[in-house]
């Protein structure tokens, strides 16, 4: 057979050389009639049909040829022989061809070009009635193109038609996907039951049909579709979709079972629990609500993810005012993390639920942490009169008083619009009186440190409580002006050419803010006016920063830090000591690409700026001159304030801030100074005070705390100071349970070390004039000056909580802690000996009173009422 072969080959190419072509023909088909497959001759044919123009003839063979180089993998080769013979051609090629021609298009990345001959090869496959081909064509161009519905709709028909159940479901599953994505909810929903019922034993078929159950709010089918699949289920997508399909079809406790699954073994979920919360709450389950929200506390801030909880905590406690254990959960967050503002509003909130339910006392409670934070809100003497005559007396008095303490007004502050005998301040006009004297004693301490929102706010009260007022009262009328706002209605009066408007005097504010006169002062540091004061706001957290430090040169570095960077300065400079000599401690602030000053230099500016003369305000204004150690230090003026010890009235410190620039100093500035500079002095000596009290006290070595022997002579101390002030003392005793039982078990000092790490861990939350001392080997007492029984709970809630994640040395179980609490009773005939003595004994007791309840647990004795 292969010689016949090649003798016809060789024929052919002798009829071609001799040019003649019918006969080279004639030979080339007969090598074709022995060897169908022969490539040379199929080739020599189409060429030969090809140059007597005879195209028909030419397609077939070099379709033929085409046909035996798919087959080979001689893509290049068959793409070419088509593109060039076959595609143009007059004759219709076999759709089986169009096929392998696009597929070898879509080999060569060429997908536009393979989709529109595989269309062209399914359309002539159907019309053939070869549906099986034809499915194979749309399948692979679903593949090419998977964004287009259309295609995935003709695939999906197609295999249905077929019974081809498990392509027909995954195209139409696509196809949902596509229209749920273009927003055709309803398509997509129908789309994706077609495929489910096609394949219901899928599970991503069901998650998808689920999904759009839910989206178009048939949770309860939704839940159904997925149940079948929950058991073995372990993806975090499938269990939050089942869980939100579960929660708002109301199995909420099967959610939570999910959810708190999802948790512990994906750390996921955290969004959705806080959602199972608020239906929780929704259905009036509130313990449950707590529950999770307790557990998601824990997680979140062993995550450092506090301020995520907060915000998460917030949407949930926006949505139920009227959830008392909400409200409760909401306010202790915000007390723990001292966010006052927050924990304010959410006591407003508080108070209402408690009064409205009948809980006067949890009320009055209320009322107390209100008026702890702040004194001056005017609508604390509105929720006071909500309490008059239900509850005790003695309580109401008490916040009475604190409220007239913080609300009387300050000389200079009569009001001139009733003259002549006061009306009885138990009376409804008295009450009024009182209401408006609070409104605008408030305003002016806004307007005075540039608190415009507040002040604005204020003054809106007045206008709606009291129209008309201004007409009568000069005082409130200079307060609109001075605000540049007036009641809407009457017009506002015109102030003549050249006449000064008067200006209130000023209301006694903070310690740390020295107080001054009402008229305006013109001196270096500019015109001393309403406007032109700081915002009191920045000199209470600046002060809160300074507080919290350990040390006292942390205290003068946080001090120089927060002065230089609010007021711009390129330096700023704190020091402690007497004038005239070297300081004692000093700290200094610089700008960015500001060199520190060296000693000597420092010591030159505090005599240069000692000599100053100082102006009304008590500022030191020194400006750079040719050779001055400002020019020295690259300032070009500095302000500085002189700093008095409270108690021998003699300077003690200084603190300086400079600019490079020119600067013309404002009162506000001066102020600023002061105002950081007093807080910064009373820290540090109070931190030296503590730290002599403690070596008189003999403290612990190893705690850091007061020994036991200097408990009593403290508690001595402290009694005195609060029974001549007026104000509360507490103590709260924190023991170990099983304390004892532990030192007898694994010893003295494996105890002791657990005892110092346990001090250390506690000594950043106690203020700097608490007390800690050693009480025992298993136990530590803090003495809490001017701090009530509900303060000192708040405390020992924290103490215990940022205790929870200490281990002992011994082993890895967790030590649990409680606490006695109790607050001194001051009787009349009690001298400061026996507030101790009752103290000490009340304290022993409530300690005692713990240990019987198991431990793990606060006991609060109350005050015995007098």
């Amino acid at each position: 057979m292969a010689g016949e072969v090649s003798k016809h080959l060789d024929r052919a190419k002798r009829f071609l050389e001799k040019n003649r072509v019918e006969d080279a023909i004639e030979a080339y088909l007969a090598v074709l009639d022995e060897a169908p497959q022969h490539q040379e001759a199929t080739q020599a044919l189409g060429d030969l049909y090809a140059r007597m123009d005879q195209p028909d003839r030419a397609a077939v063979y070099y379709g033929m040829l085409f046909d035996l180089l798919v087959d080979p993998k001689d893509e290049t080769k068959a793409l070419a022989i088509y593109n060039r013979f076959l595609r143009v051609g007059r004759g219709q090629q076999p759709p089986e061809r169009i096929a392998r021609y696009a597929f070898l298009q879509q080999r060569q990345n060429h997908p536009d070009e393979a989709i529109e001959q595989y269309t062209k090869a399914a359309e002539l496959f159907a019309t053939a009635n070869r549906e099986e081909d034809a499915l194979f064509c749309w399948e692979r161009i679903a593949q090419l193109d998977p964004e287009n519905l259309a295609r995935q709709m003709r695939l999906a028909e197609a295999a249905e038609r077929l019974g081809k159940n498990a392509l027909a479901a995954r195209a139409f599953l696509r196809a949902g996907q596509l229209a749920s994505a273009s927003g055709a909810s309803a398509d997509a929903l129908h789309l994706l039951g077609r495929a489910y019922k096609l394949a219901p034993q899928e599970r991503s078929v069901g998650l998808l049909y689920a999904q759009a159950n839910l989206q178009s709010g048939n949770a309860v089918r939704a839940a159904s579709l997925l149940e079948p699949f929950a058991a073995s289920e372990n993806d975090a997508a499938f269990l939050a979709t089942y869980s939100d399909a579960l929660m708002r079809s109301g199995n909420l406790e099967k959610a939570r079972e999910l959810l708190e699954r999802l948790l512990r073994e994906k750390n996921e979920g955290i969004t959705q629990l806080f959602e199972l919360a608020d239906r929780y709450v929704a259905a009036s389950q509130d313990q449950k609500a707590t529950e999770i929200l307790l557990s998601l506390k824990r997680r979140m801030f062993a995550d450092k993810r506090q301020n995520d909880f907060v915000t998460l905590m917030d949407a949930v406690g926006a949505k139920h005012p009227q959830s008392q254990a909400v409200l409760e959960f909401w306010a202790s967050l915000h007390n723990e993390l001292n966010r006052e503002s927050q924990y304010f509003e959410v006591l407003i909130k508080l108070f209402d639920v408690y009064l409205t339910s009948g809980n006067v006392k949890k009320a009055a409670e209320s009322l107390e942490r209100l008026v702890d934070i702040d004194a001056y809100d005017y609508r604390n003497q509105e929720r006071l009169e909500l309490l008059r005559g239900k509850i005790d007396e003695v309580q109401l008095k008490r916040i009475a008083s604190r409220l007239m303490k913080s609300s009387s007004p300050t000389p200079g502050h009569a009001s001139h619009a009733h003259q002549g005998q006061s009306p009885a301040p138990n009376s409804e006009e008295g009450r009024q009186l009182q209401a408006l004297e609070d409104l605008i004693v408030q305003t002016e301490i806004f307007l005075q440190y540039s608190l415009q929102n507040k002040a604005l706010e204020r003054l809106q009260r007045i206008a709606a409580m009291f129209p008309g007022e201004e007409e009568r009262n000069a005082r409130l009328s200079n307060l609109y002006q001075l605000a540049n706002w007036w009641p809407q209605g009457p017009p506002k009066p015109k102030t003549e050419a050249g006449a000064t408007p008067p200006v209130p005097a000023a209301p006694a504010v903070a310690p740390a803010v020295a107080v001054t006169e009402a008229a305006p002062i013109t001196t270096k540091t500019g015109v001393y006016s309403a406007e032109t004061l700081r915002d009191l706001s920045k000199i209470s957290e600046v002060n809160q920063k300074i507080f919290r430090q350990q040390t006292p040169r942390a205290m003068l570095n946080t001090a120089v830090s927060e002065v230089g960077a609010y007021l711009r300065g390129t330096r700023a400079l704190a020091v402690v000591g007497t004038p005239g000599r070297p300081p004692e401690m000093a700290a200094e602030f610089c700008a960015s690409g500001v060199k520190p000053a060296p000693g000597a230099q420092v010591v030159l500016l505090l005599a240069h700026v000692e000599k100053a003369e100082p102006d009304e305000l008590g500022g030191l204004v020194v400006n750079a001159t040719e050779g001055s150690i400002l020019s020295d230090l690259g300032l070009s003026t500095a302000l500085g304030v002189m700093i008095t010890d409270k108690e021998t009235q003699m300077p003690a410190g200084m603190l300086i801030v400079g600019h490079a620039e020119e600067h013309k100093w404002k009162p506000n500035e001066a102020y600023f100074l002061q105002a950081i500079g007093d807080q910064m002095l009373m820290s540090v000596s109070h931190t030296r005070l503590r730290s002599l009290v403690r070596r008189m006290g003999v403290s612990d070595e190893r705690s850091g705390l007061l020994s036991r022997s200097s408990y009593q002579s403290c508690l001595l101390t402290e009694a005195d100071r609060a029974r001549t002030q007026g104000t509360p003392l507490a103590l709260t005793i924190l023991q170990i349970d099983r304390g004892a039982e532990l030192l007898r078990t694994q010893g003295e000092s494996p105890l002791e070390r657990f005892l110092e790490q346990l001090a250390r861990s506690l000594q950043p939350i106690v203020r700097q004039n608490d007390v800690a001392v050693k009480y025992t080997s298993w136990s530590l007492a803090f003495i809490l000056p001017d701090t009530t029984l509900a303060g000192a709970q708040n405390l020992a809630d924290k103490l215990r909580r940022a205790a929870s994640g200490l281990r002992p040395p011994w082993d890895s179980t967790q030590i649990t802690l409680s606490a006695g609490i109790v607050e001194a009773v001051a009787k009349h005939d009690y001298d400061s000996e026996d507030i101790v003595t009752d103290l000490i004994n009340r304290a022993e007791f409530s300690v005692e009173e713990a240990r019987k309840r198991g431990g793990d647990t606060v006991v609060a004795l109350e005050t015995p009422k007098l």
